[in-house]
């Protein structure tokens, strides 16, 4: 069972825009190109989540939208902020069904069984949008029929 964490991505509209970001943001690691997620603390369960193939799921206006595959961790001295962990991740990003989710600081282990389902590889430029808008999304589950 995959361990995965979430974390909110603030001052981001869509995930056009969050695409966008996310293909300005790359850096190397360990070989490959990757995206890089800052925040304060390591997880405890990093190695877990590097070996079960954990994702982090990003929530973009009160709503999981995302996931991208964490390929690795590591640590990075700021002036202002002190150490800071970088959570590196692949640069795919896999649209999700869209999910209400509240906000929170920093990041959260996300249950495997409340993470949403995958929709298939975002590709920016490309209609990814197959599905009702979220909130007509949310009350065709609520009838059963999506």
């Amino acid at each position: 069972m995959s361990i995965h964490m979430i974390k909110l991505v603030v001052g981001i509209d869509n995930l056009d825009d969050f695409a966008l970001w996310q293909a300005q943001e790359r850096v190397m690691f360990e070989g490959q190109e990757a995206n890089v997620v800052r925040t304060r603390f390591k997880p405890k369960q990093a190695d877990d989540i590097i070996r079960t193939g954990g994702s982090i799921y990003r929530v973009i206006k009160s709503r999981i939208v995302c996931r991208q595959e964490i390929i690795g961790f590591g640590s990075y001295e700021s002036m202002d902020r002190g150490t800071q962990c970088l959570i590196l991740t692949d640069t795919d990003i896999i649209q999700t069904q869209s999910m209400p989710y509240r906000p929170f600081q920093g990041w959260r282990y996300l249950d495997q069984a409340k993470a949403p389902k995958d929709r298939g590889l975002y590709v920016i430029g490309q209609d990814n949008d197959e599905a009702p808008p979220p909130e007509m999304e949310e009350a065709l589950k609520e009838a059963g029929l999506f």
